[in-house]
């Protein structure tokens, strides 16, 4: 394995795989693209469907395993649409403007916004952020049926652009009805993760995974990955991750709910928890913003991404680059080779993830001292990779945390965890189904990694397990060395 960190794309019309028989997808995912995301806020459900079925069709042909994120909207409040596709509508600073609580057409002397409050929580005064801030109106006076305000910050507005109100009194959102239609439709088609947006604390999470269960009890929900956007979010930090699946360092929103000057170490106190608990953590929002329009990346974005590296995350994530941009294949080798980059001195150990957790449930305090003793004897031993079994993934989790020097292989007995394991940083997965004995399993599992191309035969493998081989999770109790093929 080249790269150990991770690399999300978010799919949109750039690779629209209906105009070209899905080649540009597999292109992009051939490219390096670990996980893809699609954001419920656009599209509609129909669309959606055919794009979840051709990102399995296009990682088949690649031979890769590739989860799928679906991006739930939440409360975002948006702009209307625009009178022509794709023509965006310029704003000149000083310019007046009706702002309206309806998602009207947006023209140069009128913005529509989805949200009917608006009217009743801006007054002279208020600040609206529209599209990340790019755009800024100062309310100067507040009517029965629209507001006026003055442009304080122009710029070129598209369509459905999201908008921030700071100091607004605007609660709830972490789940709309859209929402769980959304849910029901992530669980309908079996995706990996939902993305929740805008959430206050974990209560969030309970309500989203009680709307997917009562979806269907009968199958396994998609993990949940809290978005970090809102001040209240980031004051229940540890809270909300220790709830979590998974952890995104939504920096565009939240660069708009707080002074910019702050991002940089709300960045860094998010991966830090995340590492220190042992939970994936994606960084994402302007990476390589630039490159929506030209094939090169600035000398500052290079750096944000390696600095994001550098902190620890588990995957870095492109928005609109790979959405809408022009170059979405160059994006993904870029970022393909900045993480390649910066890994070169070997991987990329935080503080935070060498630190242990206070565990309460004593079967995974266990399974965290394995998880610890393995790394350590990776370290001290000539291990050529590990070799983890696991049911749910969290042993797999467990043992990357440390972040060993070795590649990770999870050997897990569903296509399903093998593809949502593959998230997190340093993993890659065989499948393979449970054995009661061990001796069996291990040479199952040592000639899959082989023909998988993960390893050559005769490689020393360090193992981490369970005794006796159980279709149950969380009962991680082995450390073995055994040569592959053996």
């Amino acid at each position: 394995m080249e790269r150990r960190v991770k690399i999300v794309t978010t799919l949109g019309p750039a690779v629209n795989p209906s105009a070209d028989s899905e080649g540009r997808l597999r292109e992009l995912i051939s490219a390096g693209a670990d996980m893809v995301r699609i954001n419920a806020a656009h599209g509609a459900v129909s669309d959606r469907a055919k794009l979840v079925q051709a990102v399995r069709e296009a990682a088949k042909a690649v031979g890769k395993r590739v989860p799928i994120l679906l991006d739930l909207q939440g409360l975002k409040i948006r702009t209307g649409v625009l009178a022509e596709a794709g023509k965006p509508v310029p704003f000149a600073r000083g310019a007046t403007v009706r702002l309206v609580p309806s998602p009207v057409v947006t023209t140069t002397e009128e913005i529509g916004v989805n949200y009917d409050k608006l009217l009743q929580v801006v007054e002279p005064g208020s600040r609206v952020l529209i599209s990340d801030g790019l755009i800024e109106v100062l309310i100067e006076e507040v009517r029965s049926d629209h507001a006026i305000g003055t442009v304080s910050r122009g710029g070129l507005l598209l369509g459905r652009q999201g908008v921030t109100l700071p100091g607004a009194p605007i609660t709830g959102g972490a789940l709309t009805d859209a929402d769980k239609e959304d849910v029901k439709f992530a669980v309908e088609h079996e995706l990996d993760y939902l993305g929740l947006s805008f959430i206050s604390d974990a209560s969030d999470l309970t309500l989203t995974r009680d709307v997917a269960r009562a979806a269907n009890p009968r199958v396994r929900i998609p993990g949940i990955i809290s978005k970090i956007e809102r001040p209240q979010a980031l004051a229940n930090l540890r809270e909300i991750a220790e709830s979590s699946d998974g952890i995104m360092v939504a920096r565009g929103d939240l660069g708009v709910q707080l002074p910019p000057e702050r991002v940089p170490r709300a960045q860094k106190e998010i991966i830090g928890i995340a590492n220190q608990l042992g939970i994936p953590v994606i960084t994402a929002t302007q990476m390589l913003e630039s490159m929506i329009n030209q094939p090169v990346a600035t000398r500052a974005e290079t750096s944000d991404v390696a600095n994001a590296v550098w902190d620890g995350t588990d995957a870095v994530m492109l928005s609109a680059e790979s959405a809408v941009g022009k170059y979405p294949i160059e994006a993904v080798q870029t970022m393909d080779r900045i993480i390649i980059e910066v890994e070169k001195d070997g991987p990329v150990r935080s503080a935070s993830s060498q630190i242990s957790p206070v565990i309460e449930d004593t079967g995974a305090r266990f399974s965290d001292a394995v998880a610890r003793a393995a790394f350590a004897l990776s370290d001290q031993t000539p291990a050529e990779l590990l070799v983890v079994f696991s049911k749910s993934g969290a042993s797999v989790r467990h043992i990357a945390k440390y972040r060993p020097g070795q590649p990770i292989i999870a050997a897990v007995d569903t296509e399903e965890t093998a593809r949502r394991i593959n998230l997190v940083w340093g993993v890659e997965s065989v499948v393979v189904p449970v054995e009661t004995d061990p001796d069996a399993l291990f040479r199952k599992t040592g000639k899959l990694i082989v023909e998988a191309g993960l390893a050559k035969e005769g490689a020393y493998a360090l193992i981490v397990g369970s005794l006796p081989m159980t279709n149950e999770s969380g009962r991680t109790n082995l450390v073995h060395f055994r040569r592959l093929g053996d």
